[in-house]
């Protein structure tokens, strides 16, 4: 959409709807998010008493509407090419997995079972050492330097592990609660879901501005405490506003750029429950990438929503609540399962008798203006 279309003011009922500060549907969406998790997380059930009565039928779990997949198909497709971390892994991970990144040359950074893990862009293992107590985010920069968010700090490592120091994150009496890091040229970028915003550090960790607070609640909407966000090579930042079901964009300055995206049970474009997209992460051709919980699935976005394709639940543990997104300078997808601790890496193929999908330019801007 062009720029003036997007500044022409839009006055009609879906405008005032859009502009409540919570979505009725989204109200629905929650009511259906809490029946599938206490469906999901009821006890098991002890012995059965010895009775003749034959035992009664299991319930159906709880399940949202199956999309429907448009006719003719998405217009890409990835398949599963290579994963790392899973059972049968020589460095399986044996109790968490509760983030990626990706450093220079696609290497991949993982952080699990209280380590900070470095594979070759193969899925070779190159080294590991320990991670900072708590470590809940990382990301990886210039020369091989990895950022690590816990409990209130940014903790900051060498390529070989070698501790670099770091810096509180937040605000003096309320720590930041730092569910996503990116490097951004001389900038380290924090998102803390305990103030519902993203802050933007020096290297010397002196907070520089801030991005999200720009809307009329102040932050971005998180109903799950979760705040994920991407940054692409002009410094736009695609962040989750998981309680608006949205993708928002923001120059650095913290100025909104738009959004796209909406709550929708059936359509394959919107996003299901009470908070998605939980992930985000951008490639390099410029597409967005989501990751959602409740049915969990992968999508791919052009920057204006149009839908691209999508990974479908059948990759995915159903319980997890988040699946961790990076894309690497192939446009593969490395999505990681914190519940099945792996990571899953999705390759894109042609479809037969098709060319290549087109590629949307990496400049253009997510459809509508931020007015919420």
């Amino acid at each position: 959409m062009d720029r003036d279309e997007k500044e022409t003011p839009r006055t009609g009922l879906l405008d005032r709807f859009r502009k409540s500060w919570f979505p009725p549907a989204a109200a629905v969406g929650a009511v259906a998010a809490l029946v599938a998790a206490v469906s999901r997380e009821r006890p098991a059930p002890g012995p059965a008493p010895q009775t003749s009565r034959a035992p009664a039928a299991p319930e159906p779990p709880e399940q949202a509407p199956k999309p429907a997949q448009p006719p003719g198909g998405y217009p890409r497709e990835y398949v599963v090419t290579a994963l790392l971390g899973g059972g049968k892994s020589p460095q399986p991970f044996k109790n968490s997995l509760s983030g990626i990144a990706l450093g220079a040359g696609d290497r991949i950074y993982a952080l699990g079972d209280g380590e900070i893990r470095i594979f070759e862009a193969n899925g070779d293992p190159v080294r590991k050492w320990k991670a900072a107590a708590n470590a809940a985010s990382l990301a990886a920069g210039a020369g091989g330097r990895v950022y690590v968010g816990a409990a209130g700090r940014v903790e900051v490592y060498e390529d070989d592990g070698t501790h670099a120091g770091g810096f509180a994150a937040g605000e003096k009496n309320r720590p930041a609660d730092i569910t996503a890091i990116k490097v951004f040229m001389k900038e380290i970028l924090v998102a803390d879901a305990a103030a519902r915003i993203i802050r933007r550090y020096d290297t010397a960790g002196r907070q520089t501005g801030l991005i999200g607070d720009r809307n009329k609640t102040g932050g971005f909407m998180l109903p799950n405490h979760a705040l994920d966000f991407d940054v692409d090579g002009k410094g736009v930042v695609y962040a989750t506003d998981t309680g608006r079901h949205r993708v928002s964009a923001w120059a650095l300055d913290g100025s909104p750029l738009g959004y796209f995206g909406k709550f929708g049970m059936t359509n394959p474009e919107d996003f299901v429950g009470c908070c998605n997209p939980v992930n985000v992460a951008l490639s390099p051709d410029g597409t967005v990438v989501t990751g959602e919980k409740m049915v969990a699935r992968v999508k791919v976005f052009d920057p204006d929503g149009k839908l691209l394709a999508v990974i479908g639940p059948e990759h995915f543990h159903p319980d997890l609540i988040h699946i961790h997104l990076a894309v690497d300078s192939k446009e593969r997808i490395l999505a990681a399962d914190p519940v099945r601790r792996e990571v899953r890496i999705f390759s894109l193929v042609v479809k037969v008798g098709e060319n290549e999908p087109s590629r949307p330019p990496a400049d253009r801007k997510p459809v509508e203006v931020e007015d919420a």
